[in-house]
């Protein structure tokens, strides 16, 4: 009970941001009574559906989730933020904020759902803008911190690239208008590349390509986005509690950018289901991208451990940065039942950055 009294001590006197989305399909195996809500000073409630016609729809609303967090917020850290996620659906954002008469709805409807529900906020998790959206991106975050009016916390996840392709991002804007923007620094690596990597390396590593070096690591993205003109202060990294797999070519030659023939199955998995069955794996850290893996026969895991998500939230400190994120918190070890800790990573990640001056 001490421990979590100081938890809240820190949270409420420090700027410092701990995110954590709670996928609400996750409830099948995490009850939101075993969460300590104290390890985060903001919660998302993923997801909120954003439809065609600017309605609003809360996933999983029949499980009674979203005044559930609530009860338990005010019960256990009346500081948290709690804030809801919304996600795409059919293209919809894109559709809606086109549309004047179409995002007024959206906008009306959002407003209501923070009053109805007593949320502090909206996270927009649109996976992504295109290029022809981005104008009306921008003008959406701007309506929306007017509508808001400082009484309301309006953030976005982001691609970890913040220039790719045909990704509607106008940074310098963006950066105005929004209190925490969430980067996704993760998914780097998977299924769909040729050789083995990690899911989300701090740093780069020795074999790298140019590419690689310059895009697919936490450094490079958070420097990249700071150099096209966001506001460091206000961006946060992603910490995945997920691993991906991959089938190596060779079960003998298993090392970062070993050949691979695609994922393994299952493509992603928990950091439960790893620290469940995949203990007898050999595990291997990688001193350049801090980061661990495992391999057997021809299996091979990149994912994040106790070790790693700490020296990310270092890392985050270091550079000044508003914080750290992670998607899921129930992907974590909640109830300890396998490494001994309640929700391992978590606390990890919390002692670290509340310790750093």
């Amino acid at each position: 009970m001490l421990y979590s009294i100081n938890i809240f001590m820190c949270c409420k006197m420090s700027n410092k941001y701990i995110g954590g989305y709670y996928w609400s399909g996750s409830n099948k195996i995490t009850k939101i009574s075993d969460l300590n809500l104290g390890l985060l000073t903001h919660l998302f409630y993923a997801f909120v559906e954003v439809n065609i016609d600017g309605s609003l729809t809360i996933q999983n609303q029949e499980q009674g989730f979203v005044d559930e967090l609530l009860k338990y917020k005010l019960k256990t850290n009346p500081d948290l933020k709690l804030l809801f996620s919304f996600t795409n659906k059919n293209d919809s954002f894109s559709k809606v904020i086109a549309d004047p008469d179409l995002k007024s709805n959206f906008l009306t409807n959002t407003l209501t759902l923070l009053q109805n529900n007593s949320y502090d906020g909206i996270d927009l998790d649109w996976e992504f803008p295109k290029d022809e959206d981005k104008e009306n991106y921008v003008a959406l975050l701007r309506d929306l911190q007017s509508l808001f009016n400082s009484k309301y916390i309006l953030t976005a996840a982001v691609r970890a690239i913040p220039i790719y392709k045909n990704t509607g991002y106008i940074v310098p804007e963006m950066t105005k208008y929004l209190d925490i923007i969430n980067i996704m620094t993760y998914d780097y690596f998977g299924s769909w590349s040729n050789t083995t990597g990690q899911n989300s390396p701090l740093y780069p590593c020795s074999l790298d390509s140019a590419y690689e070096r310059e895009y697919l690591n936490v450094n490079a993205s958070i420097f990249n986005w700071i150099k096209v003109g966001a506001d460091k202060t206000k961006l946060a990294l992603g910490i995945p509690f997920y691993g991906r797999t991959f089938t190596l070519a060779d079960p003998d030659n298993h090392g970062i950018h070993a050949p691979s023939k695609g994922g393994g199955s299952p493509l992603s998995l928990t950091f439960y289901q790893i620290a469940s069955s995949y203990s007898n794996y050999i595990t291997v850290w990688n001193d350049e991208q801090q980061t661990p893996y495992k391999y057997k026969n021809y299996t091979w895991l990149s994912y994040d451990d106790e070790r790693s998500v700490a020296r990310k939230a270092s890392y985050a400190v270091e550079q000044e940065l508003r914080g750290v994120f992670v998607w899921h918190i129930g992907a974590d070890d909640v109830m300890g039942t396998l490494t001994g800790t309640k929700q391992p990573l978590l606390t990890t990640i919390n002692e670290t950055i509340f310790q750093i001056n």
